[in-house]
């Protein structure tokens, strides 16, 4: 396991709520010994819900300052509308996850504040050693016009897993490139088990490819670029597999982790906050394992996904220390390390890595 924790960490570096009644941010101590209340809205269900929940408490529990009062909103399309119809009607939260595609939106619509007066020049900064222990590639991706709006907690990065029983039955090899599913799926003619199984959509992995091969979907002065020559390439070695049934995507099930647990494809790529649902949902006989992703015109990328923890305008002072101070909990290394293990998302600072 520590070695699958800092292979991950490395994949991600080398890449790149206060509802109140009435005014949003206003005080929440009923009293002088009352703690400040920080809201957090964010999208974990289920065991993930638990695992944040389980951090949270221990926040609570080892300060009397702060308060973190959280609310899970169900999925990220939901939270991004809450986020939004709060916006307007001006009863955001203290603090939220995003994803951090989402940041200069929010930024557009003056809804987030910065960091970077708490995190870079505060009492409770963060040192220098501190700074340099989160993986560079992470902290930039919260970066927006120079500052600090997002900082990284959920971040995944995509796995590789394989079915060892089935990879055995049909003598197939761990796929050093993308066309190795293609003669992977040669050997399973004839049977109801294909090669490679996505989640339900194919965006993750077209834009890993298209990267390696040098092309980005935006390009850095945000004009899409889905037509160069590169990325085609990539569409159609996707779309080469799908026709010859080697690789299939979730539909219904929404993630590959359904047909995949139930024995229908040798192979899955999905997100690394996976491993956590494959122990408690697949099959006790399911042997399966994880490595990395393959390679595509000789290069391996591997795009970020997850949240970010945001700030949101309207908070207090001391609401803003509070966010801050919770936010700084998350980045221990015994605490980032814990969340790792327990949600499958990948360790955000180093010494997490080492120690997971």
């Amino acid at each position: 396991k520590t070695s699958f924790w800092r292979l991950l960490g490395l994949m991600g570096a080398v890449l790149l709520l206060l509802a109140a009644c009435g005014k949003q941010g206003t005080a929440t101590k009923s009293s002088s010994s009352a703690p400040v209340k920080i809201t957090y809205w964010h999208r974990m269900t289920g065991t993930y819900d638990k695992s944040l929940n389980k951090l949270i408490t221990k926040f609570n529990q080892s300060q009397k300052k702060y308060k973190v009062v959280a609310t899970s909103q169900g999925s990220y399309n939901a939270l991004q509308q809450k986020i939004m119809a709060a916006g307007k009607s001006k009863t955001l939260p203290t603090m939220a996850q995003s994803p951090y595609t989402n940041i200069g939106d929010y930024v557009k619509n003056k809804l987030l504040l910065p960091f970077d007066p708490e995190m870079l020049n505060g009492a409770d900064k963060l040192s220098n050693a501190d700074l340099k222990d989160i993986y560079p590639s992470f902290l930039s991706a919260g970066k927006y016009e120079g500052k600090y709006y997002g900082l990284p907690f959920s971040v995944s990065t995509s796995v590789l897993f394989y079915n060892k029983k089935l990879m055995s039955q049909y003598n197939i090899s761990i796929p050093k490139t993308w066309a190795d599913f293609a003669a992977d799926q040669e050997k399973l003619k004839g049977t109801d088990v294909n090669a490679i199984e996505l989640d339900q959509s194919y965006d993750v992995a077209l834009e890993g490819m298209a990267y390696g091969a040098g092309s980005q979907l935006i390009t850095p002065k945000l004009k899409a670029n889905l037509n160069a020559p590169k990325t085609l390439a990539a569409v159609n070695q996707i779309l080469d597999l799908r026709k010859s049934g080697a690789l299939k995507t979730a539909g219904e099930d929404q993630y590959f982790s359904v047909p995949f647990a139930n024995g229908k494809a040798v192979f899955g790529i999905g997100s690394s906050a996976t491993v956590p649902v494959l122990i408690q949902q697949a099959p006790k006989d399911l042997d399966w394992g994880t490595a990395v992703i393959p390679t595509y015109e000789g290069k391996r990328s591997n795009p970020l996904n997850g949240n970010y923890n945001v700030l949101f305008k309207g908070a207090s002072k001391a609401q803003q220390a509070g966010a801050w101070a919770f936010q700084k909990f998350l980045l221990k290394s015994e605490n980032a390390s814990q969340w790792a293990m327990d949600s499958g998302y990948v360790p955000v600072t180093k010494t997490a890595s080492n120690s997971t």
